[in-house]
């Protein structure tokens, strides 16, 4: 974390120093960041960056855990009328009541919308989520994965506290799947999309302008059907009891109606 050297430098040359280090991590991986060329373009001396941090990793670990998570929520706060309005308009309550559905699907529409907006900064925060079989970041990696994970095991348990999706959901597992589906799997799709990866994003920044936002955004919420179709409850008001003392599916907390797929399993004649 930031030394206090660092903190009480000018804003201006600190603000530079940042930026610096966001383009470098950004543009290369992790091991071929290098400090020197940080420094060298912010016009200081090498000694004077541990001055500031620890170390490359030290650095590092700042901006992909603070200034990252600091500059989305600017952002999200900058576009929050626009797009919190929308969604909240489909929505049946106020933000703090939305249910799990409603509340993935703001965060997969903030996720996209920063990544369109900014992408080396979005560059960056894929870069931090990626495995590595480098020793030095590999706990970092692990850590912010497993925050992530934890995050959506704990909206989906809630969630089936309160009946909006099964009994029968094992938080966990759906939270590895809700994260391979809709965090990444929906962003590999606006990508594939726009014709580029999340690389040639950097070097292409106005490609995310040839697809309509009301494009990515129809794409999120087909990507949220699938998911909600699979695990949502279907109990209408309240749970009921069986026989073995074991409840049905709560109170349905649905904000909007939503079209769920029709599926019938049937045994076929030759026993298949």
């Amino acid at each position: 974390m930031p030394k206090p050297t660092f903190l009480n430098l000018p804003d201006e040359k600190r603000k530079r120093i940042t930026e610096l280090a966001l383009d470098e991590f950004s543009t290369y991986p992790y091991r071929q960041a290098s400090l020197s060329r940080i420094v060298s373009r912010a016009g200081i001396a090498k000694g004077s960056m541990y001055q500031y941090f620890e170390n490359k990793l030290d650095l590092y670990r700042w901006l992909v855990t603070d200034e990252l998570e600091a500059r989305r929520a600017q952002w999200l706060e900058n576009d929050s009328r626009r797009h919190a309005q929308e969604l909240d308009a489909e929505a049946s309550g106020p933000r703090e009541v939305l249910g799990l559905f409603a509340g993935l699907e703001r965060l997969v529409m903030t996720r996209i919308g920063f990544m369109l907006a900014h992408p080396r900064l979005a560059r960056l925060a894929a870069s931090a989520m990626e495995p590595s079989a480098d020793a030095e970041l590999r706990e970092l990696h692990g850590s912010l994965w497993r925050e992530q994970l934890d995050d959506l095991a704990t909206r989906l348990s809630e969630a089936r506290q309160t009946g909006e999706v099964r009994q029968n959901i094992d938080p966990r597992t759906a939270a590895h799947l809700i994260d391979a589906l809709i965090l990444r799997g929906t962003t590999n799709a606006v990508l594939e999309r726009i014709g580029v990866d999340a690389h040639e994003l950097l070097s292409k920044p106005d490609a995310g302008a040839e697809l309509a936002e009301s494009e990515w955004r129809d794409l999120v919420r087909d990507a949220m059907r699938l998911i909600r179709g699979g695990i949502e409850a279907s109990a209408p008001v309240q749970a009921t009891q069986g026989s073995n003392g074991s409840h049905d599916d709560d109170v349905d907390t649905r904000l909007r109606p939503v079209a769920r797929p029709n599926i019938e399993w049937r045994a076929s004649h030759d026993g298949g």
